[in-house]
């Protein structure tokens, strides 16, 4: 009975230090970082720059669907403007991007391809045209949206907020319609947080387990 006490008591504590490790892993300190893709080294100070059809910035990558990363500069979905092109940058930011009509959905994933929250980002209208801009995530659960609409009357850019459902993500497709039925939308200060992985099931299993097993030695040293 004695002998059969101590076992129990050793596999509480396996138990109790899985649980633990549960914990610790769910919640490393300093673990999430926030980041804002700011387009600012891609941006000239002045005028326009093209920027192909996928590219990276701040850890994060923008694609065009549909159409070849490589093309002529007239083919370019992606335009970067500094604050003295109106039309593309708009207002006093320096670091515009525009999504033409070359494609009507942008991707944008982590580099790494780690799961990120989406913040805020701000957005502003391309020639003064309503815009409504439509953000489907993809997460564990399965696909999640948002919209925020863009009156014609909006001057520069205005933030707008995500809610919590967009705090897992593996990606995000943007996709934009103006009153006009084009494509076209301005966006810039994409905030970005990352997410602090869960720890997996192997994991757990392999610690539990491993107590377990040192109970099971200890029980059959002592027979």
């Amino acid at each position: 009975m004695h002998r059969d006490m101590r076992a129990r008591l050793y596999l509480f504590a396996a138990l109790l230090f899985s649980a633990t490790t549960t914990v610790t892993l769910a919640n490393p300190a300093g673990a999430q970082t926030p980041t804002t893709v700011t387009f600012n080294a891609l941006t000239p100070g002045t005028g326009v720059t093209f920027l192909t059809n996928c590219f990276t910035d701040n850890g994060f990558s923008f694609t065009a669907v549909g159409v070849s990363c490589s093309g002529a500069a007239a083919q370019n979905a992606f335009l970067a403007a500094g604050s003295d092109q109106p039309l593309f940058g708009g207002g006093a930011s320096a670091s515009a991007l525009l999504n033409t009509g070359m494609a009507s959905l942008i991707d944008v994933r982590r580099v790494d391809n780690a799961r990120f929250g989406l913040t805020s980002i701000a957005l502003a209208t391309f020639d003064a045209a309503a815009t409504t801009v439509l953000f489907t995530g993809t997460t564990t659960g399965g696909l999640v949206t948002q919209s925020f609409s863009l009156l014609g009357t909006q001057v520069g850019f205005m933030t707008f907020t995500f809610g919590s459902s967009f705090s897992s993500l593996s990606s995000v497709r943007i996709e934009a319609s103006n009153e006009f039925g084009e494509p076209l939308v301005k966006f810039d200060n994409v905030a970005t947080q990352s997410v602090v992985p869960e720890p997996s099931t192997t994991i757990l299993l392999i610690v539990g387990l491993t107590g377990v097993a040192a109970v099971a030695s200890r029980r059959g040293r002592r027979v």
